[in-house]
């Protein structure tokens, strides 16, 4: 096995980085690396979580440009997979993962590059799209590895992850915590619901509508969202720094 290693979820990456290899080394492994898969990537948007080695924020944007110099994804979430992570994961996730599949798509853990031993820390993970007509529920934190299609729905405890598109219905917080949240690559919900507040999406007849945070507005560019409760509704806003210190998580 190499210093940096490439593993694929379907809607994200696994970028596995050797701790002892000097970054250097690893920053020319991964340019080799993602050249090499730059056909077999495409032009995705996609998720990434790096494992294995604790960066700084100028070796992440390093590796980064190092990506995007070397193929066409879009990298527009990164999940750093260190004790950070950890502590912000185990302030809503408690329990033990049980692995979901759908029953026609069912890659091992090998082939998602899924370490068991590292996801029973974090979240629930189901693995592939919801379609129309499947409604899951989650006693805790979930991590869905695909999109929730018109339709579809799924309901947490705690709070929801989308590593695609949420175009159906979510209910984060389900049995009434107002602090859970609902993050996705894309959301365009039907409906979300936060504790027994819902909202429906703009393009609704009827009901109260998805806000978007002011300074939103007019953006085009697709970015990570995440809606959750501001002032007694639920807001729609880009990950960020603001988004943390609203939850005050920073």
């Amino acid at each position: 096995m190499g210093a940096v290693n490439l593993k694929g979820t379907g809607k994200g990456i696994i970028l596995e980085l050797d701790p002892k290899e000097s970054f250097e080394i690893l920053v020319k492994e991964i340019a080799d690396k993602f050249r090499e898969s730059k056909s077999f990537l495409g032009k995705a948007s996609m998720g990434m979580i790096i494992r294995g080695r604790t960066l700084c924020d100028k070796e992440e944007n390093e590796i980064l440009d190092t990506i995007s110099n070397n193929c066409d994804i879009d990298v527009c979430c990164v999940i750093r997979d260190d004790p950070d992570t950890d502590r912000i994961f185990a302030s809503y996730v408690k329990q033990p993962v049980i692995v979901q599949q759908e029953e026609d798509s069912k890659p091992d853990e090998e082939q998602l590059g899924i370490d068991p031993d590292i996801i029973k820390k974090q979240a629930d993970i189901h693995t592939g799209n919801l379609r129309s007509g499947q409604d899951l529920s989650f006693g805790k934190s979930v991590v869905i590895l695909g999109d929730v299609k018109p339709g579809a729905s799924v309901s947490s405890e705690g709070n929801i992850f989308v590593m695609g598109a949420l175009r159906g219905s979510a209910h984060a917080g389900s049995t009434g915590d107002e602090s859970a949240f609902i993050m996705a690559l894309e959301l365009d919900p039907l409906q979300v619901r936060i504790a027994d507040k819902i909202a429906i999406s703009p393009d609704s007849d009827e009901g109260p509508r998805l806000k978007m945070k002011s300074f939103m507005k007019g953006q085009t560019d697709k970015k990570t969202e995440v809606a959750y409760i501001l002032n007694g509704h639920i807001v729609k806003d880009v990950y960020g720094a603001a988004f943390l210190r609203d939850n005050r998580l920073i």
